[in-house]
């Protein structure tokens, strides 16, 4: 067991990119939260309540194969491209109570990305559960989550880009 999990915990995923674009594009193709399901393998739709700011709730519906399921978020941060060429997006999730993250940093001419997922520390009976029976176990899942960030970056790139 790795020193970032707990007793069936997980540890955080993150993964990068750059992107040939600058910050104020990058975001303008990220911060479309309804064209997410167009870039991520999993989600096939995100549902936001409001004008997406921090606080703003919503509902997502995910795919895995045969299995959909619907999970809840909250923005938690909200970040705009500002003066000094950053910009950041992060939503919390629940059942799981984890947080998904974006930020963005102006290098090199171009964008920077990086996309987290926090730590699962303490997986409700649920979570364990439908991770085990449908998502092939946890950690399996982690591995498929990881390659759905690659796969994500690599999709908000080529929109970006275009």
């Amino acid at each position: 067991m790795s020193s970032s999990t707990t007793r069936n915990g997980l540890p955080p995923l993150e993964a990068e990119t750059w992107i040939g674009a600058p910050v104020e594009r990058v975001w303008a193709v990220l911060s479309d939260l309804r064209a997410m399901g167009e870039r991520s393998p999993e989600t096939v739709r995100m549902f936001i309540t409001s004008r997406p700011s921090v606080g703003s709730r919503g509902l997502n519906v995910n795919r895995k194969g045969a299995v959909v399921w619907p999970t809840t978020t909250r923005i938690t941060r909200w970040k705009e491209p500002t003066h000094d060429g950053s910009a950041a997006l992060a939503f919390w999730v629940g059942p799981t109570d984890v947080e998904w993250s974006y930020e963005l940093s102006a290098v090199d001419g171009g964008t920077r990305v990086v996309e987290r997922r926090t730590a699962l520390p303490h997986p409700s009976l649920t979570v364990r559960l439908t991770a085990r029976w449908f998502m092939g176990g946890a950690e399996s899942h982690d591995v498929e989550l990881l390659d759905g960030m690659h796969r994500t970056l690599a999709a908000l790139r080529s929109a970006a880009e275009r």
